[in-house]
């Protein structure tokens, strides 16, 4: 049992890799989406058939990736678009925004976020490798939770300016 759970968090940290590198950006639930896909189809076919296993992982977790850039793709022309503020009520409008949605954000999220964005340059690198040991996750997975977190605002503070 045990090493079947060794094994199952070998595949998952390497699916996360795969989705991560593509800059996808929820790498974590693809991979478990990936996995559990796999299963099922492995459930419905005779395991013994399939040859290589990892190439039959990896050939599902493409057909994953490639839904979710059509899925994402919602998210990233919002990113695209350009916000002209032309009076300082503006910039304090949207700075009101963003208080009321880091207020909306449970609270250990609001204390995650700030303390992610609190450094800059040099000192940011040594408070991430802080946090994430905190934590106790890899500076993969505390970037993921930082741009999920980030991912909400962004969206809360545009519905909240529109």
């Amino acid at each position: 049992v045990e090493k079947a759970g060794d094994e199952y968090e070998r595949l998952r940290f390497r699916l996360i890799t795969f989705f991560s590198s593509r800059q996808c950006l929820y790498a974590d639930e693809l991979a478990d989406v990936t996995i559990n896909r796999t299963i099922k189809k492995i459930s419905q076919l005779n395991a013994e058939t399939i040859e290589n296993k990892s190439a039959y992982v990896y050939s599902i977790a493409k057909y994953v990736y490639l839904e979710s850039l059509r899925k994402e793709k919602v998210f990233l022309e919002i990113e695209e678009k350009h916000f002209v503020t032309t009076t300082s009520e503006d910039t304090d409008f949207s700075g009101k925004c963003l208080d009321s949605c880091l207020g909306k954000l449970e609270s250990d999220q609001r204390k995650f976020i700030l303390e992610y964005f609190s450094e800059s340059k040099a000192q940011k690198i040594a408070l991430h490798k802080q946090i994430a040991q905190n934590l106790e996750i890899s500076p993969m997975a505390l970037r993921m939770k930082a741009s999920r977190i980030k991912q909400k605002l962004s969206v809360c503070v545009k519905d909240c300016v529109k």
